[in-house]
């Protein structure tokens, strides 16, 4: 998984997330009323994570592994 989440955070992968999601805006645009503001907001949250290099995958994964008792946690 580390494997995927850091290939996420690479400029190939950031510029792709941020084309797809202003191609979906502007694809969108041609569309009923419906379609195009749900377009609009995926489209928009692929961009803003391909900006801002967030991998919505890695706060998934974090978020489990917080939660879990693993290995290194002791019973009080």
């Amino acid at each position: 998984m580390q494997t995927y989440i850091r290939m996420m955070h690479s400029t190939p992968a950031r510029l792709i997330r941020l084309f797809f999601g202003l191609w979906l805006v502007i694809y969108g645009a041609d569309l009923p009323v419906a379609y195009a503001l749900t377009l609009a907001i995926m489209g928009a949250a692929l961009a803003v994570t391909g900006i801002a290099d967030i991998c919505p995958m890695e706060l998934v994964v974090n978020a489990l592994r917080s939660k879990s008792p693993g290995p290194h946690q002791r019973a009080a």
